[in-house]
């Protein structure tokens, strides 16, 4: 197989710090490719303040950083508020400065996809969730009506967008399901499942013993404060004879007074890095549901690399090759139960040869390198 020289990445956001889903991938897949000798120019959109990140200037050739549009026209485009707020004529510039194969990370970087000059590229569009379901799910989760109502018509204009995927030469899904959906809605196009790129490099999980419950993730987004306020009303408080921690970015007022009135729950906000991990490595039971059956959860990778017990609702580990990993629990009723039942038992090493078994088969960086290197 003959690597390419040369590969233009669109980012939908700065992928550093890799502390997020959709970061996590965009960040240690260009780490695997700079490994592998192939020079990357990174496009990356932002809001807010810019940051410049010399750790992305050590893995690519060059990087770009474009302000995303956020003016009111912006959102109330035909068009999603997501691609539109992500368009920038320098952008495309620079695309047309070679003829080289352009990744398109996620669909709200897909604003130029179909434009006429990039008609005979290679465009390989790299799917992080199927957005309107993502989105459809964001808005039953959040408790703003308007944040809720954004979100649908964001939805419907995502959804109608997708049909740009047409013009891509291929697409890499990042679950089994998001793969069927894509290769159904847009064959003769090539679709092809290549998990997400990721830190875990083996299984580290300690064996024996920890003496809390742990919850982690970005508390400030509406899907993860749906889950953890799911565990404070419904699956906390009858347990209160263990220890819980919640530890992720921006918890909100409203959840941090909920956590208070439990005594066996302490939350640990917005952590630095080095602190979650120790959280992660010392816990004895991650418990993480979810409420969205989109993609794949990295925080759940994670865990299975450097934690004990995983116990998840069924929509976890749907479209995942790691159900068998986990503690599956459907209701609260049994999240208490399996959680009872190990805090009595010791995480064993036979453990953590099973884990790295299947994920060194599954989620290998190097297997799924040599997969999207085929693609370009």
């Amino acid at each position: 197989m003959t690597k390419p020289q040369h590969l233009h990445i669109i980012s939908f956001d700065i992928p550093y710090p890799p502390n997020y889903g959709g970061a996590i991938d965009v960040y240690y897949s260009l780490k695997a490719l700079s490994q592998a000798g192939v020079a990357v120019t990174l496009h990356c959109t932002y809001k807010g303040e810019l940051t410049h990140h010399p750790e992305l200037d050590k893995l690519c050739r060059e990087v770009y950083y474009y302000p995303r549009k956020t003016s009111l026209w912006a959102q109330l485009s035909p068009e999603p508020y997501g691609i539109v707020s992500r368009r920038n004529p320098e952008l495309l510039r620079n695309l047309l400065a070679d003829n080289d194969p352009i990744l398109f990370e996620g669909l709200v970087s897909c604003g130029y996809m179909a434009h006429p000059s990039l008609r005979k590229r290679n465009k390989i569009f790299r799917e992080c969730n199927i957005e309107h379901d993502y989105l459809r799910a964001l808005a039953k989760a959040t408790p703003s009506w308007w944040k809720a109502l954004f979100y649908r018509i964001e939805a419907i204009k995502q959804e109608r967008y997708e049909r740009v995927l047409h013009h891509a030469t291929s697409i890499a899904a990042v679950a089994h399901q998001d793969e069927q959906h894509f290769r159904e809605a847009y064959s003769p196009i090539p679709t092809y499942y290549i998990p997400s790129f990721h830190a875990g490099q083996k299984v580290d999980a300690l064996p024996g013993k920890g003496d809390y419950i742990l919850y982690h993730g970005n508390l400030g987004l509406a899907e993860n404060e749906h889950a953890a306020m799911f565990l404070l009303k419904d699956v906390v408080p009858s347990l209160s004879d263990h220890q819980f921690i919640f530890a992720g970015r921006q918890p909100s007022k409203s959840f941090c007074d909920l956590a208070a009135t439990l005594p066996n729950v302490q939350v640990v906000a917005s952590p630095e890095e080095e602190q979650m991990q120790k959280l992660i490595c010392n816990a004895h039971i991650h418990l993480l549901p979810t409420f969205q059956a989109t993609g794949l959860k990295l925080k759940l990778l994670n865990v299975l690399y450097h934690g004990r017990f995983v116990v998840v609702n069924p929509q976890m580990v749907h479209g995942t090759d790691v159900a068998t990993l986990c503690h599956i629990a459907p209701s609260p009723e049994s999240m208490i139960a399996t959680c009872r039942q190990l805090m009595k038992q010791d995480f064993s090493e036979d453990e953590c040869r099973e884990r790295a078994n299947i994920l060194g088969k599954i989620y290998n960086n190097d297997t799924n390198l040599t997969q999207l290197l085929q693609l370009l």
